[in-house]
């Protein structure tokens, strides 16, 4: 079974991605937020340069014409590979990688916050928002967000239908 150009290169991208943000970890140190702020930064570029490839490969095999519906379901299954892949990739990096990386970003926040005389139920509140920050669901509605957004924009930007409609038989 050959798989369509989307899918390899949704493959290849969460491959490149975790990757990246390995050794982004391990070249910062795996104690410091600066990590996902890179890690986003080349989950976009990620992002743009997939879906705009796919699409256009996509085009150019078809003719030079691509219909918007079609366009959008090429960037979307690429970007819902890709967030599979971080998702699987957050969670081993979490759970076994950086096990006490989420401890120690969260005791920092509580520090911070009672320094800068925050309430103690309010503290509470904001660790378990910062708690949820680093699940693989979040990593995954983000990465989809992001993506769905570029779908789109690819989508308006390629598509281009093909004024040869076929005639239908009376």
């Amino acid at each position: 079974m050959k798989l369509p150009l989307n899918v390899k290169l949704g493959i290849i991208a969460g491959l490149v991605n975790c990757i990246a943000w390995f050794g982004i970890a391990k070249a910062l140190g795996y104690y410091t937020i600066a990590v996902d702020q890179y890690r986003y930064f080349v989950t976009l570029i990620l992002l743009c340069l997939g879906i705009c490839g796919a699409v256009y490969y996509e085009r150019k095999t078809a003719g030079g014409f691509i219909e918007f519906k079609n366009a959008m379901k090429i960037g979307f299954l690429y970007t819902l590979i890709l967030g599979f892949f971080l998702a699987v990739f957050n969670f081993v990096y979490y759970k076994f990688i950086a096990v006490d990386a989420i401890d120690y970003f969260l005791n920092e926040a509580r520090r911070t916050m009672e320094e800068g005389k925050v309430k103690p139920e309010d503290i509470d509140k904001n660790i378990e928002v910062l708690k949820s920050y680093f699940g693989p669901f979040r990593m995954m509605m983000s990465t989809v967000i992001m993506g769905i957004i570029l779908s789109l924009l690819s989508a308006a930007i390629f598509r281009k239908k093909n004024p040869i409609v076929p005639c239908s038989e009376n």
